[in-house]
């Protein structure tokens, strides 16, 4: 699986997010990123969010189950499909 599928699969992510959805992301995960990232729930600033757990290795390429379960409990069904079936594609890769 290309490393940029990941990315792929969060950015079309962001075509589905409401500006409330990302407020009661930022919301609900605000615990675990910086304040100026918590406190910016714009397009850009849930990407920045994203990104941060991407380089604190709390989700990657394999493990997405730390933002699948947020979407899931901030209510965002698309987000949490999208991820399903990232995770879906992955393990019939092989890359589990």
């Amino acid at each position: 699986m290309d490393p940029h599928d990941l990315r792929a699969a969060i950015l079309k992510i962001q075509d589905h997010l409401s500006d409330n959805d990302r407020k009661r992301l930022h919301f609900f995960l605000g615990r675990d990123v910086p304040r100026r990232i918590r406190h910016d729930p714009t397009l850009v600033g849930t990407i920045n969010l994203i990104e941060s757990f991407l380089d604190q290795d709390k989700i990657n390429e394999q493990d997405v189950s730390l933002l699948t379960n947020a979407f899931e409990k901030v209510q965002c069904i698309d987000a949490m499909r999208i991820l399903r079936e990232h995770m879906k594609q992955v393990q019939k890769n092989g890359h589990t």
